[in-house]
């Protein structure tokens, strides 16, 4: 407005005016103040929250300024490969003297050296082929035939070693079908088509479905069960990957819901002892009797109050998590009465805590937390089986994440559910101490028989 305008204007219009204009500029101070605050806050990084590790960034590796180089210091005993037991042996006899010529085949000669190397052969596909005869009874005068053997049935192309390692390379190596059909044809001599692999690993998930139900009803048996989710993309669009673990066990499963329902689809009208998880609100509605909150991510919630807050209390709590810990790990050394002595004083310290008068944000906000969930906190301190955080379940997500990258997500849902039948009947392999591939084929079915 010009000063014309202004100077028309009456009395209480300019009083109304100015009232606006001041609490408009107030508004604005306030909002200015919340940027203030919220620029001097911290990062989150994944050491204080519960940001994926992918997000964070690696610090630069400090340089020495000793002038020491790298590798072993003089008088570091060496180590060389052992001598194995050789497959072949070429004998190097001399032929004649290399200095007068002389005719030396007939001479005995000694051994006085080795030289060992080790070798990969040339790969050669094997084409097994099963020819079918037949002939008529002459004492019923009916046309019998013989039956083809195991691993060469007339609806099989490839072999039961083959399809094992294609869908060893594909879902636990994270090579695309593009690169394995470049690594079939350069190592191994194998030519096959993008439409081939991808039936073939299909065919491969669905011989290993009964072995996926298997390890579900095994999760549902056990009375300590663990469980996390991360996202899944399929077909371009947003599912999750759920997986539940036990100590011999892990499932897998991809669905397009993140709520309760896959947890209640999964384990049926079965109630572990315990559930481990972290805080996600799905997690909390899982069935059992006691639940075992994960102390990883409140240790690194409690890190960010301390590098926001300086909260000499999220410090404590901190520090009262790692002692709970290490008391876990000791167990089986301290008698009984000493174990449990400590437990109720550490418990009692704890609720403590929990009292305490606080005036900061976060560490408030992590108080009414511990508060809700107290029951939750120290039960891995009275059962041996149970663990204080979830790491076994992010673990177990972890190379299928690093699929999701690699292959940038599943083009179908059946795609999605291969992956998922496969890697679960693989971790469960591990777990068990079994050979990954051997098991796979046991399942695909009996290798070709043939002789070289």
């Amino acid at each position: 407005m010009t000063a014309k305008e202004l100077n028309e204007l009456s009395k209480a219009e300019l009083i109304a005016m100015v009232l606006q204009l001041y609490g408009e500029n107030e508004q604005l101070k306030a909002q200015l103040t919340q940027k203030e605050k919220q620029a001097q806050k911290p990062a989150k990084t994944p050491a204080n929250s519960s940001v994926p590790p992918a997000a964070g960034r690696k610090a630069k590796r400090p340089k020495t300024t000793s002038g020491k180089k790298r590798g072993g210091k003089p008088g570091h005993p060496g180590k060389s490969r052992q001598r194995s037991e050789p497959d072949v042996i070429i004998e190097c006899h001399l032929d004649s003297c290399p200095d007068c010529g002389a005719d030396l085949s007939k001479t005995e000669q000694k051994l006085v050296g080795r030289s060992q190397v080790t070798e990969i052969p040339p790969i050669k596909p094997v084409v097994v082929e099963a020819e079918r005869y037949g002939c008529r009874c002459p004492q019923c005068q009916r046309f019998q035939t013989a039956d083809y053997p195991a691993g060469l049935e007339p609806e099989r192309v490839f072999g039961a070693r083959l399809e094992a390692l294609v869908t060893w390379l594909h879902q636990l190596q994270h090579l695309s079908y593009l690169r394995l059909q470049q690594v079939m044809h350069l190592l191994f001599g194998v030519v096959i088509s993008l439409g081939a692999l991808t039936n073939l690993v299909q065919r491969t998930a669905r011989r290993l479905e009964p072995a996926h139900q298997a390890i579900r009803d095994d999760i549902r048996t056990s009375q300590v069960v663990q469980s996390d989710e991360t996202g899944a993309r399929v077909n371009g669009d947003n599912h999750w990957q759920w997986v539940f673990v036990t100590d011999n066990a892990t499932y897998h499963l991809i669905s397009v819901s993140r709520g309760s329902g896959t947890i209640e689809t999964v384990m049926a009208e079965a109630v572990p002892l315990v559930w481990v998880s972290d805080l996600f609100s799905a997690q909390g509605k899982a069935k059992s009797t006691y639940r075992q909150i994960c102390l990883a991510h409140q240790r690194r919630d409690l890190q960010y109050a301390i590098d926001a807050e300086r909260s000499a209390w999220a410090y404590q709590v901190q520090q009262l998590f790692r002692r709970a810990q290490r008391l876990a790990k000791q167990r089986q050394q301290l008698p009984a009465h000493l174990y449990h002595r400590a437990v109720v004083q550490l418990e009692a310290e704890a609720d403590r805590l929990w009292d305490l008068p606080l005036s900061t944000p976060e560490a408030l906000r992590l108080q009414r937390r511990y508060r809700k969930h107290r029951a939750s906190l120290f039960v891995f301190l009275h059962h041996p089986q149970v663990p204080p955080d979830n790491n076994a379940s992010e673990r177990a997500l972890r190379n299928s994440v690093i699929h999701r990258k690699v292959s940038g997500g599943f083009r179908s849902e059946a795609g999605a559910q291969a992956h998922a039948i496969v890697i679960s009947v693989a971790d469960t392999a591990r777990k068990r101490n079994q050979d990954v591939l051997a098991v796979l084929q046991d399942f695909i079915g009996q290798p070709a028989p043939f002789s070289l």
